[in-house]
C-alpha cells in the first residue's frame, strides 16, 4: 500500500492487490473546501498510476452537499477518464446500506455520471469480498 494523503476525514492510497487507488473516508467530511482537498489529492495520485480502478469508501463520509457531488461529476471523474485516454474508468462505491446519507449521495453521484461523462463504468457495493471479486475481474 502506497499513502499519497492523509487528514482527520480521509485516507488516499494505492491497493497493490486491487491495483485501484482507494479514497476512504475515516470520518465525516466538514465542508466542501475539505472535500475539494481530499478529492484534488484523488485526482493527482490516480494521474501518476497505471489503473482505471477507482474505489471511494464512502462508509464514513457523512452528508455532503450539491456543490461536492457536482464537483465529482464536473472535475474529479472527467478528470481521471482523461488521463485513461481511451481506457474505462472502473469505478466502485462501497458503502453501508445503514449510513443513509452517504448512500444517498453516492447514488446522486452515480446517477448523473452516467448520464454525463462517457468511458466510466460505476458499481456499488456493500459487502467488500463481492467488491474484490468484481475488481479483480478486470
Amino acid at each position: 500500500m502506497h499513502i499519497f494523503f492523509e487528514n482527520q476525514s480521509a485516507k488516499v492510497y494505492y491497493d497493490t492487490a486491487l491495483d485501484a487507488l482507494f479514497l476512504e473516508y475515516t470520518n465525516k467530511v466538514t465542508c466542501h473546501d475539505q472535500f475539494v482537498v481530499i478529492n484534488t489529492a484523488v485526482l493527482n495520485a490516480f494521474t501518476k498510476l497505471q489503473t482505471q480502478k477507482f474505489i471511494a469508501d464512502v462508509r464514513k463520509m457523512g452528508v455532503i452537499g450539491i456543490e461536492s457531488q457536482k464537483w465529482v461529476v464536473d472535475y474529479l471523474l472527467p478528470g481521471m477518464i482523461k488521463h485513461l485516454a481511451s481506457k474505462d474508468l472502473i469505478h466502485v462505491q462501497f458503502m453501508d446500506e445503514v449510513e443513509i446519507f452517504s448512500k444517498i449521495a453516492a447514488n446522486k453521484i452515480k446517477d448523473k455520471s452516467s448520464q454525463a461523462i462517457k468511458g466510466i463504468q460505476i458499481s456499488q457495493f456493500s459487502n467488500r469480498a463481492k467488491m474484490e471479486t468484481y475488481l479483480k475481474s478486470f
